[in-house]
């Protein structure tokens, strides 16, 4: 019996330093210079997420949650590739009209 309460207290430390930690990240995401910044704070927001989803699986032991962890990793990951396709795409296709030497046009790209 100790054991387990001992595992309990561990795991619940644990909630709340991954819960600290996404403040961080989400302090980070909001002022960072970059966009790449934002992009991996909100990667990493959605990676201690699960963990603590994973962690709500062993302490309230319902074990539909790891499903939800699962799921939420997914969407989680396809996220993080459409805000860098979008960005990447933003990025290197300059409207009509405004070439310059370092970018894309449509018509290089065939659109």
């Amino acid at each position: 019996m100790a054991i387990e309460s001992a595992y309990k207290v561990l795991l619940w430390v644990g909630m709340l330093t991954l819960s600290i930690t996404i403040f961080a990240c989400l302090f980070r995401a909001i002022l960072g210079p970059r966009f790449t910044d934002g992009v991996v704070s909100i990667n990493l927001i959605g990676t201690k997420a699960v963990a603590m989803i994973a962690i709500l699986t062993f302490l309230l032991e319902e074990n539909f949650l790891a499903d939800i962890a699962i799921v939420y990793a997914m969407i989680s990951f396809l996220a993080v590739v459409v805000l860098s396709k979008c960005y990447l795409h933003k990025k290197h296709i300059a409207p009509r009209g405004t070439e310059t030497a370092n970018t894309v046009t449509r018509e290089d790209e065939g659109l």
